[in-house]
């Protein structure tokens, strides 16, 4: 079983003598981050963790820093550069600076934000679409230096910047309006810092996906209280000179979450998700599956991952929300009650064990998690088992040998612990919550 869940803040890096690494890394690892906005004007923005064995891990960025008050108000998106995670906070104006994997906090960007919203990376540094306060002329992108964690700069943009995304150098803005209605993309070289070209695309571009030397740009079309509805409409750009190939309508729809796994094109609509193929394309008639017969109005955010598709329902925008997952046939297979109003979804950092059967890894496991007083360990194996318990701060707190009594962990403060089991010579690591 892969090691996906590590909270070891000392961790060992050994050669061993059979020529291989045993290595026990910091954070969280081999899962999926969920980005739960909270509701706007209240710090109550958060993080959760879903490990690929489908544990959940709920508010790790308050439970790794207790020191810090709160997240922060409405949490937009997470970008991720280097060893780094950039927590963009619309309603706080700022950005929190995150060790990627472990979640530790590291700095905080405040001052050259007013409504951020996402951010992408260029040329060494960061890009931070802002909507400013809301006029139609005070949009732009700060230019974070990622040395110094500050703004350095601004770009000025026409209103409404929204989704950022960076190919070959150039950087892509989908003007979706802010609180009007836009229908272009910007490129900017980030070099410059000039906009090289305006492409008029439909109307209100909510979603961008780079794929084979394209950009395919989904717009959701005006909604009928603006006025003069219009509906969907797919964009395909030549990212070799920013000419559209293509456009597709979607009569009658208004789409949104563009997403792409490999020849299978994803989105949504109310509370529907609709697929098709990149090559032939065509809108679907009928949608893959709906959240409506549970109760959900419209999905909030979706995420293509590993083959599972993840959905966020915001439920009725004041209790904590709901994830729904999803294969790509349609299936679910599983759901967790997150923070108030999941909208984004991440790949945490693939683990290595370093063993050298990893089909020996699969041996060990820990139950029940959580533990309130007993664990116990689950093992095909024969030989005797030392125990290690390890707290957030890698304090030693239990090392001792395994009976069928289990292992009391009664003596410890409800919290997160790393539990290291030795088996003839093997190291196998999981995590655990202790209530």
């Amino acid at each position: 079983m892969k090691q996906f869940y590590r909270l070891i803040f000392t961790f060992l890096l050994t050669i061993l003598t059979g020529g291989f690494s045993v290595f026990a890394q910091t954070g969280f690892y081999d899962g999926v981050y969920i980005l739960n906005e909270g509701s706007a004007g209240t710090p109550t923005a958060s993080v959760s963790f879903i490990s690929n064995e489908g544990i959940l891990q709920n508010n790790i960025y308050g439970t790794v820093n207790p020191g810090q008050a709160n997240l922060g108000d409405v949490a937009q998106h997470i970008g991720f550069h280097g060893d780094y995670a950039y927590i963009v906070l619309n309603m706080s104006n700022t950005i929190k600076v995150v060790n990627r994997n472990t979640f530790a906090y590291v700095a905080t960007i405040s001052t050259g934000l007013v409504n951020p919203r996402y951010i992408a990376f260029a040329n060494g540094k960061g890009y931070v679409t802002n909507w400013g306060n809301g006029g139609v002329s005070d949009s732009y992108v700060a230019v974070i230096n990622l040395e110094t964690n500050t703004v350095e700069s601004s770009i000025a943009m026409a209103e409404g910047v929204e989704r950022i995304l960076e190919s070959s150098g150039k950087l892509y803005v989908a003007h979706q309006g802010g609180y009007g209605y836009g229908n272009t993309i910007s490129v900017i070289n980030p070099v410059t810092a000039a906009i090289e070209q305006v492409i008029t695309v439909g109307d209100v571009p909510n979603s961008i996906i780079e794929k084979e030397g394209s950009l395919y740009v989904l717009c959701g079309g005006k909604p009928s209280w603006a006025g003069t509805q219009t509906y969907g409409k797919l964009v395909k750009i030549n990212l070799a000179d920013n000419t559209v190939i293509s456009e597709t309508d979607f009569p009658n729809q208004h789409p949104s979450n563009l997403k792409i796994e490999g020849n299978a094109l994803l989105y949504t609509q109310d509370a529907a998700v609709y697929k098709t193929t990149v090559t032939p394309f065509s809108v679907p008639a009928a949608p893959l599956f709906s959240l409506g017969a549970q109760g959900v109005y419209g999905i909030y955010g979706m995420e293509v991952i590993d083959g599972k598709i993840y959905l966020g329902d915001a439920g009725n925008y004041v209790s904590n929300g709901t994830v729904y997952v999803y294969t790509m046939e349609g299936t679910q297979s599983s759901s967790h009650v997150v923070g108030k109003l999941p909208n984004g979804f991440y790949k945490a950092t693939e683990s290595s064990l370093g063993v050298t059967n990893p089909e020996a890894a699969l041996a060990v496991t820990v139950y029940p998690n959580p533990a309130s007083g007993v664990f116990y360990i689950r093992t095909v194996k024969t030989g005797d088992a030392m125990i290690k318990v390890y707290d957030l701060t890698g304090r030693l707190v239990k090392d001792q040998k395994y009976t069928l009594s289990g292992i009391n962990v009664t003596d410890l403060t409800a919290g997160i612990y790393s539990v290291e089991v030795t088996i003839e010579n093997a190291k196998y690591n999981q995590r655990i919550i202790v209530k």
